[in-house]
């Protein structure tokens, strides 16, 4: 592969939040997970497993328990000021619904892939790391990131679905402790296109041989880059639900 080929892959990448009923061949599924188990973890622990989930039941009881983490977090964005609100619950009370179409478009994708953390693997590694606590998170992103990157080489759309309890989903899906439900991957076809990716510019971001004080976000500095994110994140939401082109 050509460096452009793979930094236009990275681009078409996108969260998609609204996916096309329509089926997708099972062998793509065999393919993304197929390269989701090569990723990075550390001591090669490979602290993962997948649950392909199809049945429309199961799913419907998934994304039952979904919008009641929805409404938690609705409760929660609403306690910053408006502007520092993620945006897609930047929006009135009377438009709850318009919220939960920018974060839970997701329902209607054919398959979702549930990626399992079983904490004990991670083990594997050096025990310094282990007691930091960040070998773990650090190899299930590794995965996940594969998992998206493998899905849009396929013309495939995705997009990450966190949880803040692992009760409501445990008892749907019958994964025992001490493995806990890592991250909901919806995957299919892209029911809208999603525009361009927003990032800040490189060079505010890469320093060199040391770190140079005068990129420190300090307080108000700070504020400022969060209201920016916050900014530049707003079309990726609101194309989802036809506000925006991307």
């Amino acid at each position: 592969m050509q460096y452009e080929d793979f930094l236009e892959l990275l681009k078409y990448r996108r969260s998609i939040r609204k996916f096309k009923p329509d089926p997708i061949p099972d062998d793509y599924v065999t393919r993304i997970l197929d390269a989701a188990h090569y990723a990075m973890s550390g001591a090669n622990s490979q602290p993962w497993e997948f649950i392909v989930v199809r049945d429309p039941e199961v799913k419907k009881g998934i994304y039952k328990a979904y919008l009641k983490h929805h409404d938690y977090v609705w409760h929660m964005e609403q306690q910053r000021i408006p502007e520092y609100r993620l945006p897609a619950f930047d929006v009135a009370a009377s438009e709850k619904d318009k919220s939960l179409g920018m974060v839970g478009g997701w329902k209607d994708a054919p398959v979702y892939i549930v990626v399992l953390e079983d904490r004990r693997k991670q083990w594997g590694s050096v025990l310094p790391a282990n007691q930091r606590g960040r070998v773990l998170p650090q190899s299930m992103a590794h995965c996940t990131a594969v998992i998206h990157l493998a899905a849009a080489s396929l013309g495939l759309g995705s997009k990450r679905v966190d949880v803040s309890a692992q009760q409501p989903f445990r008892e749907i899906l019958r994964y025992p402790e001490p493995i806990d439900l890592d991250v909901i991957i919806p995957i299919g076809y892209r029911a809208y296109e999603p525009g361009p990716p927003h990032r800040l510019p490189l060079e505010e971001l890469v320093l060199y041989d040391s770190y140079d004080m005068r990129k420190f976000l300090h307080n108000e500095d700070f504020l400022r880059h969060l209201k920016r994110i916050r900014t530049l994140g707003k079309p990726g939401y609101r194309v989802a639900i036809g506000e925006d082109e991307g």
